[in-house]
């Protein structure tokens, strides 16, 4: 029996090794991914229908979204898929350490959520793959944190599909903040990651970009993130400064 156990020493080689690997893919292809792109067909500005815009969409705007042309969605793919981005160095060791506290939290000890999986090497793959084309999507050559923490939460909802197969896709009637996630409805989770990187950091202030990092990589979104918050203001527990910079906990 092979037992996959975390190792704080040898995920974050394993980490440095692949977000390395990242680092330099495509660095070869960019003076082609320039020639390639030089032959790109243009798009008419001027031109509404091969901007994928007709006159009847644009009379009825009010009443409903314009539709986008099949031209214009296969033009924007062709241009998405000539940039080849890469991990940049500043990001790299971001990747590195949410993947060791991802593999960390999924031990089955520390796991309170009823989550049974854990964060893998092919994981870690997904993760690095979604985050570049979500690079594509902003036709850059450069991941950004925001493309990784995206991943990292699409990853978590992949995942979350089996709780809700345990318990419903509305459980008990509730809305998507109210639904259970492992036992626990979505604004007591998110207060508890809050809290218990709060008690493990020994600090009752918490950096509010750091919350939102920290809520996005477990599957969470912003707006569940200021719910959470301003439900535990109302309760006294915690406050959020005026520039809504930093969040601290209030001592009872």
């Amino acid at each position: 029996l092979i037992l996959d156990v975390a190792d704080v020493d040898k995920d974050m080689a394993l980490a440095r090794h692949v977000t390395y690997v990242h680092q330099n893919e495509g660095v070869d292809s960019d003076n082609n991914n320039t020639t390639e792109q030089s032959d790109a067909v243009p798009i008419e500005e001027d031109d509404d229908e091969g901007m994928g815009f007709d006159s009847h969409n644009a009379q009825t705007e009010e009443e409903s979204p314009p539709t986008l042309s099949s031209n214009l969605l296969r033009e924007y793919i062709s241009r998405a898929r000539k940039h080849q981005p890469v991990v940049p160095p500043d990001v790299a060791p971001y990747i590195v350490e949410a993947y060791v506290n991802l593999r960390s939290d999924g031990n089955p000890g520390k796991n309170k959520n009823g989550d049974q999986t854990v964060m893998t090497a092919r994981q870690l793959l997904s993760i690095l793959r979604l985050s570049q084309a979500l690079a594509r999507l902003r036709f850059s050559d450069y991941v950004a944190r925001e493309d990784v923490n995206e991943a990292i939460r699409l990853t978590h909802m992949s995942k979350s599909s089996l709780l809700d197969e345990q318990n419903g896709p509305n459980a008990n009637g509730l809305d998507s903040n109210k639904r259970k996630w492992g036992g626990e409805d979505v604004i007591s989770r998110i207060f508890n990651i809050i809290k218990d990187y709060s008690t493990a950091s020994r600090s009752e202030r918490i950096e509010m970009r750091l919350c939102e990092a920290m809520v996005i990589r477990k599957g969470f979104t912003e707006q569940q993130l200021h719910e959470c918050l301003e439900e535990y203001s109302n309760l006294g527990i915690l406050q959020v400064n005026a520039t809504r910079t930093q969040v601290e906990f209030i001592n009872q």
